[in-house]
């Protein structure tokens, strides 16, 4: 009975000392937080994207002259918006029914893979795109400003080109601040297991 007693306690310690590093009965409801979280954050992201193509394609059409600049222009940011709708959406953290039944070791190795292409997006996706986005604004209003003096001609493309940019930054600063406040506890405790398991 005191053999009992002893091997009992010591797996409750053994519990509590886990539980420190992770808990992996944690992850799943975790998981599903996080996709609830991403999901409608990501509905939101997306029909104000729509609507910020519409309205663009609306002053188009409505506003501006059609030539090889401006369809081109048009042609380059309507594409990247779609691409990026295309990635965060095809990218966005989920985990299926059938993968949370895998084992746990196997479940926070897929988890922390989903973790990092989600950074992927925003570090490396996002700013490509947005930087091909920028010129294709640029190259729209390149004869717009085309009756103007070339210095006055720079400074518009300039003040144009730096408020996109500064929104652009605005938006990844937001996106890095909410990855470290959601994902990266998850993804530090996800490494501390991994390496409680190795050790």
């Amino acid at each position: 009975m005191e053999d009992l007693q002893v091997l009992w306690q010591k797996a409750n310690l053994e519990s509590l000392s886990m539980d420190k590093v992770y808990h992996p009965d944690d992850l799943v409801p975790q998981i599903s937080k996080l996709e609830k979280d991403q999901e409608r954050l990501l509905a939101i992201k997306t029909s104000v994207a729509i609507g910020m193509i519409l309205i663009l394609l609306i002053t188009f059409l409505n506003f501006m002259e059609f030539s090889w600049a401006r369809v081109t222009g048009i042609g380059i940011f309507l594409t990247s918006m779609v691409v990026i709708l295309i990635l965060l959406n095809k990218w966005r953290f989920r985990i299926n029914q059938r993968e949370r039944s895998l084992a746990t070791s196997e479940l926070v190795k897929l988890v922390e893979q989903r973790i990092l292409r989600e950074r992927k997006v925003f570090t490396t996706y996002l700013p490509l795109f947005g930087v091909v986005a920028l010129s294709g604004v640029n190259l729209m209003y390149l004869e717009y400003f085309s009756d103007l003096e070339t210095g006055t001609r720079i400074l518009y493309h300039v003040i144009l080109t730096g408020s996109l940019m500064i929104a652009l930054l605005v938006g990844l600063r937001i996106r890095i601040r909410r990855f470290q406040q959601r994902f990266q506890p998850i993804l530090e405790r996800i490494r501390k297991f991994r390496n409680h398991l190795s050790s």
